[in-house]
């Protein structure tokens, strides 16, 4: 979940201290966070700041990755953040429940043609810029990271049964793919 912050961070060339929590200690440290989830950011003033995204906004504010001056562009990138959040939702939903192969045939076929997460990747896809490779605007922004890390996520095999042919179909989140990474 913190990806798309490491990246920010990483592009703006910010030095930081990456602290991983291994799921055996999960557990322990769940109740000393502000959400109870993670990631959590700590600034070397012992400031914390939680919630995936928020921390993005913060960093990509203080990297030049998100719009300070212009509301609506800020608004456009929270905007489709939140609506690719509803990726890892839906693909969660779909299947919960089943036994291992059922989920995995309902989640091929929800990444089908006329499936529940091919029509939120069209609503994506059709949202993304038509005039540049980013998703909002003609640079990169963290709606750029936040995408890339997320699609990346949805068909690594994370999620059971979803194909890693999944985004193929759709050529402004490839191209913004391939744009991220290079």
């Amino acid at each position: 979940r913190g990806e798309a912050t490491r990246l920010a961070l990483s592009i703006g060339k910010v030095t930081f201290h990456d602290d991983r929590i291994a799921f055996a200690n999960w557990k322990e440290i769940k109740s000393t966070t502000p959400w109870g989830s993670l990631p959590i950011l700590t600034l070397s003033n012992g400031t914390t700041i939680a919630q995936q995204r928020a921390i993005l906004r913060f960093v990509g504010k203080e990297v030049g990755l998100y719009p300070t001056g212009d509301s609506v562009k800020a608004a456009k990138i929270d905007e489709l953040m939140d609506a690719v959040e509803d990726i890892n939702a839906v693909t969660f939903k779909v299947g919960q429940g089943l036994e291992k192969e059922a989920k995995e045939a309902a989640r091929k076929e929800a990444c089908e043609d006329g499936g529940v997460i091919h029509a939120l990747l069209t609503k994506i896809d059709k949202s993304l810029s038509t005039s540049s490779s980013f998703a909002v605007g003609d640079k990169l922004t963290v709606a750029d990271l936040f995408i890339y890390c997320t699609c990346n996520n949805l068909v690594s095999g994370l999620f059971d049964g979803v194909p890693e042919s999944t985004l193929h179909s759709f050529d402004r989140i490839m191209s913004l793919r391939k744009t991220v990474r290079s």
